[in-house]
C-alpha cells in the first residue's frame, strides 16, 4: 500500500477519548443553551466549534463529521442506557 493510500485509512477512523467526549458535552449544552438546537439535532456550525475545540486542545485532526458521529453513538447509546434505568427489573424484587 502506497503512503498516499495509508493516509487515506488513517482519515477514515478518529478515536475518541474520554476527555474528548466530555469536550463534545461541554460544548453541545452551551450550544443547547444558546438556542443553537432548533430540531433534534444541532446546527453545523455547532460540530464545527466541536471540531475546532477538539482539535487544538488534543492536537489532532477532528472534523465535523467526526464530531456529528460521535453524537450519534453517543446519544444512541444514552436512550439504550436510559430504557435500561427506566425498566422495571422483576428479577429484583
Amino acid at each position: 500500500m502506497s503512503t498516499t493510500q495509508n493516509e487515506k485509512c488513517k482519515d477514515k477512523h478518529f478515536t475518541w477519548s474520554k476527555p474528548m467526549s466530555h469536550v463534545l458535552l461541554e460544548i453541545l449544552a452551551e450550544e443547547a443553551l444558546k438556542g443553537n438546537k432548533p430540531s433534534s439535532t444541532f446546527r453545523a456550525e455547532s460540530f464545527v466549534k466541536v471540531a475546532t475545540e477538539i482539535s487544538q486542545k488534543f492536537n489532532v485532526q477532528c472534523e465535523p463529521k467526526h464530531v456529528v458521529n460521535h453524537f450519534k453513538t453517543v446519544k444512541k447509546e444514552w436512550g439504550i442506557i436510559t430504557k435500561l434505568k427506566n425498566k422495571k427489573w422483576l428479577w429484583l424484587g
